[in-house]
């Protein structure tokens, strides 16, 4: 059985002002962290085109990508749910776009709601500009849009979330393949640009709704698994082979450090319900950690334990 904990790897500007937080709220955790063989997977977004958490879980249900893409252009499919190899997915997620002194920037999808009407009257108030286009476009829910392109059309893809720490120029589609996308999203744009939607958002003090961000573009796939999760508070679940707890990762991606603290104490009672044979997989920002049990040899009997140097690979530069 395997414990994926996204969140579980701090930034290395913050790690180490984290250790002790984490040795006195969550000793189940280091203790393990003592304990098993630490395996570090270098997952840069920039390469791998998804968040490290994303790549693990698309890892775990046995997605390949294609030649010449990269890991995280199946996550369109999967969350469209498409499984037929012979269609290509494109998905474009409502995004909040601003710009700032170090240029333009998506936000994180976890730091805003999108409500079902809100995303209805946005979709209503743009349905007409699909007219005479070769481009159509099907809500799948109320963030996220199946578009249907050229068949030529390709691109880098880049996940929303992993955008979110990227330079918004430095992946903005240029290619010659999506120019009527560019040309239809900035029509988009005018048209939600004074909203109501997005009056109403803004006197809320919330994020405006004001562009979509395009990924995927590899076909659809059959996961070998499930994706489950266990929610932050619960403490019972039906374990298969593979879940995921994420009680730490709405803080870290808030860079809320005051609640991810707050969050340890339920991983570490969390962790003390789990067979010691349990591996644990830790993501970040750039990285994934796996931790698996030790093999025992016979004469470790004979010898005091040697705690596993942890530190060394928690405080990795990012």
């Amino acid at each position: 059985m395997s414990l994926l904990i996204p969140g579980a790897l701090p930034p290395s500007n913050v790690a180490k002002d984290l250790l002790a937080q984490v040795e006195q709220h969550c000793p189940a955790l280091v203790e393990r962290l003592k304990t098993m063989v630490a395996t570090v997977q270098e997952l840069a977004p920039e390469h791998t085109g998804c968040t490290p958490f994303e790549a693990v879980r698309l890892q775990q249900m046995g997605y390949s990508p294609p030649a010449g893409g990269n890991l995280g252009t199946g996550l369109a499919a999967l969350h469209a749910g498409v499984k037929n190899p012979s269609e290509t997915v494109w998905l474009a997620e409502l995004s909040a776009i601003s710009v700032g002194r170090e240029g333009a920037t998506i936000a994180h999808p976890a730091s805003f709601e999108v409500s079902t009407d809100e995303a209805d009257a946005l979709f209503d108030a743009v349905s007409g500009l699909w007219a005479d286009r070769a481009i159509s476009a099907l809500p799948l829910n109320a963030r996220q849009w199946r578009i249907w392109l050229d068949p030529n059309a390709s691109t880098r893809s880049l996940t929303p979330a992993a955008m979110a720490e990227m330079r918004l120029t430095d992946w903005w589609p240029q290619e010659d393949s999506l120019r009527e996308w560019r040309r239809l999203l900035n029509e988009i744009q005018m048209v939600w640009h004074e909203h109501p939607v997005n009056l109403a958002r803004a006197e809320r003090g919330e994020l405006p709704i004001n562009s979509l961000w395009l990924y995927g573009g590899a076909q659809g796939w059959s996961p070998s698994q499930p994706a489950l999760q266990i929610a932050a508070e619960s403490q019972s679940a039906t374990l298969s082979s593979s879940l995921s707890y994420e009680g730490l990762h709405i803080p870290y991606l808030q860079g809320d450090w005051a609640a991810w603290i707050a969050a340890l104490p339920a991983l570490s009672e969390h962790l003390s319900t789990l067979e010691r044979s349990t591996s644990l997989t830790l993501t970040g920002q750039q990285r994934a950690v796996v931790l698996t049990p030790a093999r025992k040899r016979w004469w470790h009997a004979l010898l005091p334990a040697r705690p596993q140097p942890w530190n060394t690979w928690w405080n990795l530069p990012n």
